[in-house]
């Protein structure tokens, strides 16, 4: 793993390298999800900030534009509310 440092003489573990490389940062869907995520939350931000929008807000009125009629209480109990308000 890293930070143990092996002994001079000691062959490192194919498995356990290739264990280590999968758990290297730039491996992890998850972090390239979250860096995308925040990157596309920037890019809106100068143009909800002239709506007086933060994305969350904007989210739950893309909710209730393509659904004609839905309150916002009626919003917060749709499954798409709960993934935008998670």
């Amino acid at each position: 793993m890293h930070g143990t440092p092996l002994p001079l003489n000691a062959q490192p573990d194919a498995a356990a390298d290739a264990t280590d490389q999968a758990l290297l940062l730039d491996q992890q869907l998850c972090f390239a999800l979250y860096s995308n995520s925040l990157l596309m939350t920037k890019l809106y931000k100068p143009h909800l900030e002239k709506l007086g929008l933060t994305y969350p807000q904007y989210l739950v009125m893309l909710v209730l534009w393509e659904r004609d009629g839905l309150t916002v209480s009626g919003a917060s109990a749709t499954r798409m509310m709960s993934v935008v308000c998670a």
